[in-house]
């Protein structure tokens, strides 16, 4: 059963928010982490303020 998990859900240019989503299920030759804390560089505000051509929204 796949219950809802949190993501930082970038959908267009400058549009950012955090939701639900599916959480995924791995394949026998993957994991699943839990992560408790995350951080973003300088290259991650590019792409979120649609800087970046090699950002597919």
């Amino acid at each position: 059963m796949n219950f809802p998990m949190r993501a930082v859900i970038i959908d267009a240019p400058a549009s950012i928010r955090v939701g639900d989503v599916p959480e995924p299920t791995p394949r026998s030759d993957e994991l699943l982490i839990r992560v408790e804390a995350c951080g973003i560089c300088g290259t991650d505000l590019h792409i979120i303020d649609g800087e970046s051509p090699l950002a597919r929204y």
